[in-house]
């Protein structure tokens, strides 16, 4: 008698609550006006049980950060930090290595710390040696940056950013990384790479790419494109060349994409909006390539990117520029929260913070053809990508 296969139960959330709208008349009563912007403000705690964010309103020459909130609860109830430990105004991530530790504002400036945190330099700036070749551009537009785990690169930084050649919408965009490995004392870059021939150029190309390190020691860069779909692309020496970008076969609107490497198991999380975008290349245009920015989810490869989970809905409605951060047995994913359909103005996005339980995450199956093909049906997994979780064949070659 042939068993039944048993259908994946549903991940069930543990939370959800807009911190902004709790907290707006204490913590975020100076942010009211303001954009609030959900990206990388988690930090790496030595502590089990304590998640940590830290915000800095978006002005020049600060070297400290205005907020700094913790929850001891598994993000149900936040308290303001206020022990001996000091945060610079970071936006990409605070990162350690023994009492050593570098704090990232995009790829614009540094601080450092040699005393664990108690402490901490001015604020240096990021340049590179290859400065040059981008004069002119303007300042990179970073939204993630990883230190290597492990490996011949173990300990280098690495973000990775986009330049604008004009203006986001109309003109389109270059791509690269940037690396150090002495601790800020010098900095180094990739080339940077547009899409190639015969793919159209503009309005963007690709943009706002996210970087993990996969289990294999090699990087994985993914970014959105105005292909309909995200793109990605792979650096075996530790950012400091890429290879030539390809399709993941995942539908997108031009919308910012995040992924996060699992500190102990090695799995890899993506969060997006899958999602089919519009036609229009007006960037304000409801029905534009950078639109609707609806459906956000999460999956999960344990097999360096290569094939992935049934895409958890996250939210269906207006959600978008999503981050990732695991502490405790908690997988947390926050985001930028919309009151409705239309494009507002920044300052009136929410921040909404969603919690999974963190074993949930990573023992959900791997896709198959049959759990799939709903997607494939409704545009929005290639089928070609959806080929990839097919049984090995065990035929060989003469």
């Amino acid at each position: 008698m042939k068993k039944r296969k048993q259908k994946a139960k549903p991940i069930k959330e543990l939370l959800r609550i807009d911190l902004r709208e709790k907290y707006r008349d204490t913590y975020f009563n100076n942010w009211e006006g303001r954009d609030l912007s959900a990206h990388h403000r988690f930090v790496d705690m030595d502590r089990e049980g304590i998640v940590r964010m830290v915000f800095a309103l978006p002005l020049p020459h600060k070297n400290r950060a205005d907020l700094v909130i913790e929850s001891c609860d598994g993000g149900e109830t936040w308290e303001e930090y206020y022990g001996p430990k000091i945060y610079p105004p970071q936006s990409l991530g605070i990162f350690s290595r023994g009492k050593y530790q570098l704090a990232l504002r995009g790829a614009e400036e540094f601080w450092r710390s040699f005393d664990g945190g108690y402490t901490w330099s001015a604020a240096h700036r990021v340049t590179t040696a290859d400065d040059l070749m981008v004069d002119g551009l303007g300042l990179p537009n970073a939204f993630s940056a990883i230190m290597i785990s492990s490996g011949t690169y173990a300990g280098r930084i690495v973000i990775v950013a986009d330049h604008f050649l004009g203006q986001e919408g109309p003109d389109g965009q270059l791509i690269g990384s940037l690396y150090t490995d002495d601790w800020g004392e010098s900095w180094h870059s990739s080339r940077l790479f547009f899409p190639h021939d015969p793919l159209p150029f503009g309005p963007e190309g690709f943009g706002e790419p996210a970087v993990v390190e996969m289990p294999s020691g090699w990087l994985w860069m993914v970014m959105r494109s105005l292909y309909g779909e995200l793109w990605q692309c792979v650096s075996r020496n530790g950012g400091a060349s890429w290879n030539n970008p390809t399709p993941t076969g995942l539908a997108s609107p031009i919308a910012n994409c995040y992924a996060v490497r699992e500190p102990w198991t090695g799995a890899i999380v993506l969060s997006w909006n899958l999602t089919k975008p519009g036609t229009s290349q007006s960037f304000r245009d409801r029905g534009s390539l950078y639109r609707p920015r609806t459906n956000l989810v999460f999956s999960v490869s344990h097999d360096n990117c290569r094939t992935w989970t049934v895409p958890v809905t996250v939210e269906e409605q207006g959600r978008f520029y999503p981050t990732i951060h695991f502490a405790g047995d908690r997988m947390f994913i926050m985001y930028q929260s919309s009151p409705d359909e239309e494009a507002n103005p920044w300052h009136k996005y929410g921040l909404t913070l969603v919690a999974y339980n963190r074993k949930e995450v990573l023992t959900m199956p791997a896709w198959t053809m049959e759990t799939i093909q709903p997607f494939i049906d409704a545009g929005l997994v290639a089928h070609w990508r959806a080929l990839a979780c097919q049984p090995k064949t065990t035929e060989t070659v003469d």
